[in-house]
Formats: structure tokens, C-alpha cells, sequence
């Protein structure tokens, strides 16, 4: 039996996955594909009726682009852009990921050195 914790943290997370679910533009049933899961599962998750497993909850991250900090309390990030640039550098190989954060130092230098127009 759920405590009422756990149970109200169901619900809270639930609503989350619903929320992402619904601004990705995916049906219950494409994100069950994607979880491998059925439909009524993701319902069931979506209700707070059922505490997905963490493989599930990490799987949700990576779909929705979200930190699993901010899928499971809700907070956002401070700046959603260096949130979103960071989770894109850890999925890459580190050959990959190296080439990646040199072109984006580069890059940030050039910015800078352009200096700004108000």
C-alpha cells in the first residue's frame, strides 16, 4: 500500500508527464511506443495511479528533454537554453562532446568580441 506521500508524489509526477506529454504533441499511445509500455500504463502513470520505475522516469527525461529534477519536483532550470545544451553534450560520445564544447567556446568568444548593438 502507497503512503500518502508517495502516493501524493505519484500524482505530482503524473501531471508532469501529462503536461510534457501534451506540449510534445504526442498521443498516450506514441509515448507508450517509446517507453515500450502500454497505453493504459501511461494512463495509469499520467493519473497517479501507478509510480513508474526509475528506467522509466530516466527514459521520460531524455524524451521530453527535461532534467529529472525538474520532471520530478517541477522546478525549472534557471536558464532552460545551458539546461537543454548540457543534456544534448552528455548524450555524445566524449570525441564528439570535445569537438562540440570547443566549437560553442569559439563561438561564444566570437559573440563576444562582435560586442553588442543597443
Amino acid at each position: 500500500m502507497q503512503t500518502d506521500a508517495k502516493k501524493q508524489l505519484c500524482v505530482e509526477v503524473g501531471r508532469r508527464v501529462w503536461q510534457y506529454r501534451k506540449e510534445a504533441g504526442m498521443t498516450k499511445e506514441t509515448l507508450a511506443e517509446k517507453l515500450d509500455i502500454t497505453s493504459q500504463y501511461v494512463n495509469d502513470i499520467e493519473q497517479g495511479k501507478k509510480c513508474m520505475s526509475m528506467a522509466y522516469f530516466i527514459q521520460l527525461g531524455r524524451i521530453f528533454h527535461v532534467s529529472l529534477d525538474t520532471l520530478s519536483s517541477g522546478i525549472q532550470p534557471e536558464d532552460p537554453a545551458i539546461d537543454r545544451m548540457v543534456r544534448q553534450l552528455r548524450d555524445m560520445s566524449p570525441v564528439d562532446r570535445d569537438l562540440a564544447v570547443h566549437m560553442i567556446l569559439s563561438a561564444a568568444k566570437a559573440v563576444e568580441a562582435m560586442g553588442r548593438e543597443d
